[in-house]
């Protein structure tokens, strides 16, 4: 293999460099996946619960903001305005103040009314004293902010969506309130997708502009940096195009694997070129010698980053299994461009790269201060502190989910969300329905109703509101109301999966006392059943993830069952203390940062391997226990430290994302990596020369 590499190096880049140019024409319109029904669809009676709940994806959530309370002149624009946008032959429902009715039996007969009277200024001024005796969904208890439900045609072409959405928009911008907020599923995913291209290209520009600056500063050879670079590129886009191939479009969480494929070859490619003590001056024998050496807990490592990203493949979650699937791929392929760019990297003379004296003097003199330190006590207060930390983490260790968990508090879409929710109900919409027959009774429903808004669930639609005096109303009237099966389509807060299911549970058992065949449904309703679930199965995984690489070390080396230990816990154990950090921010799990945790250990396991199998070389030459550990932190910890200085230059472009799960990476990862590096320098010496 390594002589089949050696010998046809400049062909088979010139091969890549090809498929790299297909690959660019591939994903240069690309298409961003971002549905919210297939994160629900994982298992088949999830799916039929889908597919038998009510429809609310098409629905539209407006709202405008006035620094002034309502007045009559605004209140007739505001309806204009209003009605050029009902009449719309794309919209099916629409809902507001200027809809909203009551019924009121007069004699014989109930007759309807509108909520707001716009027939003259002195009846407007009256309906909208009214108000405030009883509240109207569709307007703010200050009577400054207003709420309108509008119900898109179904199966429409994403890009008519988008346009009547900002028709909507433009409409009552045009009557100059503070602000105009519109949400709902669609406008969610319509603005992700939008972002994620821009993000994918200014944080992967970022990233790749700090760590070329880095490895420009450790190296001093600007040939190494632009080789590194053009190899991570290749690697990233030949990734992506494949993800375009095979499925038709890239998902939303894939834009952090540009990040992990940087950190990844620029790390395999720094231990490569670190300084060794092999002294052959013929270019062929040193980079097969070189890659036997180093190549081995290279190839190692990817395989190790590889197996945590595979484990996501098992996960119900179709866009997380395609994004294991993906970067699996991605770091296979980057380990081979890597070994052919290696092959160049001697072949041109710039193997052996001095790097800035300053930086290597300093990363020297503190490793061998770890290493002649003979005063244990402030190693073991770092570690004491560590313990506490992980203490600390497990025992604030939950699990929850919030529709707004991929958004960041500072973006524009957070901002429009936090608005229905503090102002009109919430945004997540829940459907509750229950057939009527001749025994049901309107006292029933009514007192359901009630029971629904003292569990704060604001009804978009309700008898109690709209029938003034129900007790007039017949058991006849009633089904013909409500067409023999009464529906309430219902929002709520985004409080968290856990308190919603707690909350549904208490819904499901008053419906039974008062006698009531209740259905729920709405995306806030499965998802709530859901993404607990399956944040829980995502956390298995990495579990699985961790046994396998525990048991892979055990099997390389002879089946010495210390090495399962020894491996895991330098790499296990930061996880646990970055949780403990974490949770003095009020850490959760969820399922946008759950499957984090697999990618963090896949990257900060690498810093271990390298160790330990430069420990292991040490040994099999001859050298003692000791001889062995400390050769193996002179040589091999310099590039454990700038590999962990690499990747955390290189994700700090992350901590900008407007995603959530971008974001949280680049947090988690750099607190972790910065844990592991302490344990692997100052702890990792001491488990070898007590289990190995």
């Amino acid at each position: 293999m390594l002589e089949f590499i050696w010998k046809y190096k400049y062909v088979l880049y010139s091969l890549i460099f090809f498929v790299f140019i297909g690959s660019l024409f591939s994903i240069l319109n690309p298409k961003i996946f971002f549905d919210t029904e297939r994160i629900l669809k994982y298992a088949d009676d999830i799916q039929i619960k889908l597919e038998e709940s009510f429809n609310d994806k098409n629905l539209l959530l407006l709202g405008l903001e006035f620094d002034k309370n309502l007045t009559f002149d605004r209140a007739i624009e505001l309806k204009k305005s209003y009605q050029k946008i009902s009449s719309d032959t794309l919209i099916k429902l629409e809902r507001s103040i200027f809809s909203e009715k009551r019924m009121i039996f007069s004699g014989f007969f109930f007759h309807s009314f509108n909520v707001l009277d716009l027939s003259s200024e002195e009846k407007f001024n009256s309906s909208i004293k009214k108000l405030d005796e009883k509240s109207s969904l569709f307007f703010s208890k200050d009577l400054k902010k207003l709420f309108f439900i509008i119900e898109m045609k179904d199966d429409l072409e994403a890009n008519v969506q988008e346009k009547l959405i900002n028709k909507i928009r433009q409409s009552f911008e045009n009557l100059n309130p503070n602000n105009v907020f519109v949400s709902g599923q669609i406008p969610s995913e319509l603005y992700m997708q939008e972002n994620v291209v821009k993000e994918l290209f200014y944080i992967t520009s970022l990233s790749a502009l700090f760590c070329c600056i880095v490895l420009w500063f450790f190296t001093m050879n600007i040939r190494f940096v632009v080789l590194t670079l053009i190899s991570v590129i290749f690697s990233i886009v030949i990734s992506m195009s494949v993800s375009q191939i095979i499925y038709g479009g890239i998902e939303l969480v894939m834009i952090i694997m540009p990040a992990i494929i940087f950190i990844v070859c620029v790390s395999d490619l720094m231990h490569l070129i670190n300084d060794s003590k092999i002294n052959i001056e013929e270019k062929k024998e040193f980079f097969k010698q070189k890659v036997k050496n180093i190549g081995i807990p290279v190839a190692l490592t990817s395989l190790t980053t590889a197996i945590g990203f595979l484990s996501f493949c098992f996960s119900d979650v179709l866009p997380i299994t395609r994004f294991g699937f993906i970067t699996t791929l991605g770091i296979l392929i980057s380990l081979f461009i890597i070994l052919i760019s290696y092959s160049i990297c001697v072949d041109l003379n710039f193997h052996k790269l001095k790097g800035n004296v300053s930086v290597n003097r300093i990363i020297n003199n503190f490793i061998k201060s770890i290493i002649s330190s003979k005063s244990k006590f402030k190693y073991y207060s770092v570690l004491f502190l560590m313990i506490a930390l992980a203490i600390f983490g497990i025992k604030n260790i939950r699990v929850d989910n919030y529709l707004t968990d991929e958004v960041n508090k500072s973006s524009s879409l957070y901002q429009e969300m936090s608005f229905f929710n503090d102002n009109f109900g919430g945004i997540k919409p829940i459907t509750f329905k229950t057939e009527i027959d001749s025994n049901t009774q309107i006292s029933q429903l009514i007192d359901f109703e009630y029971f629904l808004q003292e569990k704060q669930v604001s009804l978009d639609f309700s008898l109690s509101r709209l029938v003034e005096n129900p007790q007039l109303v017949s058991k006849g009237l009633l089904r013909k109301i409500t067409k023999e099966a009464y529906k309430i389509q219902s929002r709520m807060n985004d409080i968290g999966s856990k308190k919603s299911f707690a909350i549904f549970q208490e819904i499901k058992e008053k419906s039974e006392k008062l006698g009531l065949s209740l259905k729920i449904g709405g995306a806030g309703y499965l998802f709530d059943q859901v993404s607990n679930k399956l944040t829980l199965e995502i956390l298995y995984g990495l579990m699985i993830a961790i046994l396998t690489i525990g048991i892979l070390f055990v099997m390389i080396n002879k089946f010495n069952l210390n090495y399962f230990f020894v491996a895991l816990i330098p790499n296990v154990f930061p996880i646990i203390v970055s949780i403990g950090v974490l949770c003095f921010s009020d850490f959760y799990f969820s399922l946008s940062n759950a499957f984090i945790f697999a990618i963090v250990f896949g990257l900060i396991v690498d810093d271990s391997i390298h160790i330990l199998s430069s420990y292991r070389f040490n040994v099999i030459k001859g050298m003692s226990k000791e001889k062995a550990i400390s050769t193996s932190l002179n040589i091999t910890a310099r590039a454990v430290i700038k590999t962990t200085i690499v990747v955390i230059v290189t994700l700090l472009p992350l901590l900008l994302s407007e995603f959530k799960s971008v974001s949280q990476l680049g947090v988690i990862t750099i607190i972790s990596a910065i844990i592991a590096i302490i344990f692997d320098l100052l702890f990792l010496p001491d488990l070898i020369k007590r289990y190995l």
